[in-house]
């Protein structure tokens, strides 16, 4: 049987294994977040979530990866990293 609080469920990975059509239509279709567990302290393992959650956290990601990118290119403008090409580092690792 499945664990509710107000914003998710918990459900046994046997369970959700048994019922995964059904989680992933609840995710699609009404937002609900599923955590898996495992074991007989019930620990998260894993989570259904619909495909937008998952979405967002890539364009996080994206966001500060780009933002890292741009502070590393006005380092190496500035002077104020070294740079190393390619042939360089194929060198380096024997390639």
């Amino acid at each position: 049987m499945a664990y509710v609080t107000a914003e998710y469920a918990e459900m046994p990975v046997g369970e959700a294994r048994d019922h995964f059509s059904d989680l992933v239509n609840r995710a699609n279709y009404g937002g609900e977040i599923t955590w898996v567990t495992r074991g007989r302290n019930r620990r998260r393992a894993a989570a259904v979530v619909p495909a937008w959650v998952v979405e967002a956290y890539e364009e996080i990601l994206d966001r500060e990866d780009g933002q890292i990118a741009a502070e590393r290119l006005a380092e190496v403008r500035s002077g104020r990293a070294d740079t190393v090409s390619a042939d360089e580092v194929g060198r380096q690792l024997g390639l």
